[in-house]
C-alpha cells in the first residue's frame, strides 16, 4: 500500500497555546504543534460537520489513526513568496538551537532556544476570579506563554505574520481522508473556547519530501531519512546512538475517562535530537501513529 503525501502551511489568527510542564506561576509552551493535536483538532473538525446526529469522535479518530499521518507542524516566516520552516537541532556544547530551513547546510545564523523563543512568544496574564469577592483569587495569578501571530523583528526589522509548516501522509483516497484537504480553518491547542488556537490554512500541495528529507512511500507505514528527528521518537537500543533530551509524555484521554495519564512507559527522544556525529549513514524512521518517530534498522 503506497502513501500519498501534501505539504500544509497554516497561518496563525490568534496566540496559540500548547502546553508543556510550567515553570513556576508561567504556563509554558512548546514552540511546535504535536501531531496528536493536529489529529485531535481535525477529528474533531470532521466529526463535528459530517455528522447529523452526535459526532462519532472515537470511530473517525481510530480510522484517521489507520489511514493518515500527520508530521509536527514547525513556526514558519514569510520570505518573498515562500513559508520558510525553522527546524531544531541539538548541537554538542550548544544545546537545542534553530535554523531556518533553507539555511540548513550552510549551518549559519542558527538561534539558541532562549532567543528563538524570545521572538516568537508572548505571555498573557491570566487569574482565577472569587465568586464571593468578584476579585482575583489568592495565589492564582499565573502568566501563560503563547505563539505569537507575529514575529518580534529583529533590529530595525520588521514584522512578519507567524506561520506553521507540516506534512500530511494519505493512504485511503477516500471522502473521510479527503476531507483533511478541505479543512480551511481550524483551533487546536489550549484554551479554544477563548480565542486561542485560530489558524487558517494559506497552502496545501503536493510533496516529495519532507523538510527536505528523503521519504519512503511505498511502505506499510511512511519513512523518512534524516539525522535529527522531527517529532517525539521512541528510544531504540545499540547504535546509532543518540544527542538530545528526553520527554516523558502525558496527555488526557477522555474517551477512557481516565483524565491525565502517562501516554508511554518510557521517555521519548524530543524534537531536534539526532544521531552522534561519528554515525555515517543517515538512519530511517518510520512515522508511527500520532507522528510519533521510531528507528527502523536495516534488514541487512
Amino acid at each position: 500500500m503506497s502513501w500519498s503525501l501534501h505539504r500544509w502551511v497554516w497561518q496563525l489568527e490568534a496566540p496559540l497555546y500548547v502546553g508543556m510542564p510550567p515553570a513556576g506561576t508561567l504556563n509554558r509552551c512548546r514552540l511546535y504543534v504535536p501531531a496528536r493535536a493536529i489529529w485531535a483538532a481535525i477529528t474533531a473538525d470532521l466529526a463535528r460537520n459530517g455528522s447529523n446526529g452526535f459526532p462519532k469522535y472515537a470511530e473517525l479518530g481510530k480510522y484517521l489513526r489507520e489511514q493518515a499521518r500527520f508530521t509536527y507542524l514547525f513556526p514558519a516566516e514569510h520570505l518573498g513568496d515562500r513559508w520558510l520552516a525553522w527546524l531544531p537541532i541539538f548541537e554538542r556544547g550548544k544545546g537545542l538551537c534553530w535554523y531556518r530551513d533553507d539555511l540548513l547546510p550552510t549551518q549559519k545564523q542558527g538561534l539558541s532556544d532562549r532567543a528563538f523563543r524570545s521572538r516568537l512568544l508572548d505571555a498573557r496574564p491570566g487569574t482565577a476570579i472569587d465568586a464571593t469577592s468578584g476579585t482575583a483569587a489568592d495565589g492564582t495569578l499565573r502568566e501563560t506563554e503563547c505563539i505569537s501571530t507575529f514575529w518580534r523583528p529583529e533590529a530595525d526589522g520588521e514584522a512578519k505574520p507567524v506561520g506553521l509548516i507540516g506534512y500530511v501522509f494519505r493512504r485511503a483516497d477516500d471522502g473521510i481522508v479527503d476531507g483533511v484537504s478541505k479543512i480551511d480553518v481550524l483551533s487546536l491547542g489550549g484554551d479554544t473556547r477563548y480565542g486561542l488556537g485560530r489558524m487558517r490554512r494559506v497552502e496545501w500541495a503536493d510533496a516529495s519530501d519532507v523538510f527536505g528529507a528523503q521519504v519512503s512511500l511505498n511502505t506499510d507505514t511512511p519513512r523518512v531519512r534524516r539525522s535529527a528527528v522531527l517529532a517525539h521518537t521512541f528510544q531504540h537500543e545499540g547504535e546509532p546512538r543518540m544527542l538530545g533530551a528526553l520527554e516523558c509524555l502525558v496527555g488526557w484521554d477522555l474517551a477512557s475517562n481516565s483524565g491525565l495519564k502517562e501516554l508511554h512507559d518510557e521517555p521519548l527522544w524530543t524534537p531536534g535530537s539526532g544521531i552522534h556525529a561519528e554515525s555515517n549513514a543517515t538512519p530511517e524512521w518510520e512515522i508511527a501513529e500520532y507522528g510519533y518517530w521510531r528507528y527502523q534498522r536495516s534488514a541487512s
